[in-house]
């Protein structure tokens, strides 16, 4: 079974200065723009770490991933970074808006999975890609250390561990901090109690993967060399745990006469308008939004031209239903579109921002997979196409940080 663990973090120091100017969202969401912001926020801003500036001078032995080690190893020597006294579990709550503006609140907790035991009872619900497991493999390699927890969740139904950990933090934050918008604080949870009722629970309820399959198994494949592996995890009873679609962005327009024998495709206003129709779609499956420049279409492709595709896909029905299965199983190769020529957004305001600034010529827009659906397909061993969930707010970077190699004192923080 997948273990979970209390361990003595290493975090930023109160000396380091304002925690909103060191924390980062992970780093496969940071745009350049973003990583120019944070790198000018704090010289010791966790970008420095997770995604570092590429020069054309870079060599092997002065690059990303080297000067992520330096700056690392000296922030550990200047009392930067600083290792807990004690173990701990820590809890993190994050306060933010809702894509109706409403505020919520989800709370979760940081802890260490045990690679050496229960590695095959966490699900994994998408494939993976070789260039981000190339890059993380490379940061692992240099640095040796966790520097951003792989984002899980487990079934709760009655609640009892969200409850449990909202107990835990009755008394005030360790830390607090923002990133963007959106509020952050941390509790260093210390005692045996509330681990050992996450060990029992997590005996009958394996964990899946909602943010980091690649991170995952670069640490699985390491595990000789990680110890354990940082896991931010989160109760699917709490009601802020959402899951968006990941849209999908595309460098040139389709012909959209290539799609007549299998799609009915219709007009609307605007894209807003066809990601509207696609969420109010309920049950109806194969439904997708369409946006060419300033035109949007709604696209439905048609029951036997889906049922046909599904029989011949090779997939179990359960996955082949799914509309990111179809899109990419049967709308974009119709359509001519190679997978090298897709680019991905959760935010549907990236979506237009896209279109209108012409850095992208087309866009489709997808609906969610409810999470259930999620969890029961990876339960039965079912890997969907990647980039298919979307789990916002992401679990910030720079809150707490796993180090392989002794520190100062001599000493490798300990799981307990």
């Amino acid at each position: 079974m997948a273990t979970l663990k209390p361990f003595q973090a290493l975090r930023y120091a109160p000396a380091a200065g304002d925690l909103s100017a060191l924390l980062a969202p992970p780093y496969d969401v940071i745009t350049p723009t973003e990583q120019e912001a944070l790198y000018a926020a704090s010289p010791h801003n966790v970008v420095r770490l997770i995604l570092g500036r590429q020069h054309p001078t870079d060599t092997d032995a002065d690059n990303r991933y080297t000067r992520a080690r330096a700056d690392f190893l000296a922030w550990r020597r200047e009392g930067v970074l600083e290792q807990d006294a004690a173990a701990a579990l820590y809890a993190v709550k994050q306060t933010f808006a809702d894509p109706a503006g409403a505020r919520r609140t989800r709370l979760g907790v940081i802890a260490l999975l045990d690679l050496e035991a229960g590695v095959a009872d966490v699900l994994k619900h998408e494939r993976t890609l070789a260039g981000p497991k190339a890059d993380r493999t490379k940061l692992l390699e240099a640095v040796r250390a966790n520097l951003e927890p792989v984002f899980l969740v487990y079934p709760d139904e009655a609640g009892r561990m969200q409850q449990a950990l909202g107990d835990a933090c009755a008394g005030p934050p360790t830390a607090t901090g923002r990133v963007g918008a959106e509020e952050v604080q941390c509790w260093a949870l210390q005692g045996p109690d509330l681990a050992a009722a996450f060990e029992r629970h997590l005996a009958a309820s394996p964990l899946l993967i909602a943010d980091g399959h690649h991170r995952f198994e670069v640490a699985a494949a390491n595990r000789g060399r990680c110890r354990g592996l940082m896991a931010y995890c989160v109760s699917m009873a709490d009601p802020a745990l959402v899951v968006h679609p990941i849209h999908r962005l595309l460098d040139g327009p389709i012909d959209l006469d290539v799609l007549a024998a299998t799609c009915d495709v219709e007009p609307v206003a605007d894209g807003p308008a066809a990601l509207a129709w696609v969420q109010r779609q309920g049950a109806a499956q194969g439904c997708f939004g369409y946006c060419a420049g300033s035109a949007a279409y709604r696209i439905q492709v048609r029951s036997e031209a889906r049922t046909r595709w599904m029989a011949g896909s090779g997939q179990p029905q359960g996955l082949a239903a799914l509309d990111v299965s179809v899109l990419h199983g049967l709308v974009l190769p119709a359509a001519g579109v190679a997978p090298e020529q897709v680019r991905y957004t959760g935010k549907p305001a990236d979506v237009w921002t896209a279109l209108q600034e012409g850095t992208a010529q087309a866009a489709w827009l997808l609906r969610e997979i409810p999470l259930p659906t999620v969890y029961q397909l990876a339960r039965a061993g079912h890997v969907m196409p990647p980039k298919s969930t979307y789990f916002d707010p992401k679990v910030p970077s720079g809150l707490t940080f796993y180090p392989f190699e002794p520190s100062a004192a001599g000493a490798v923080p300990r799981a307990h």
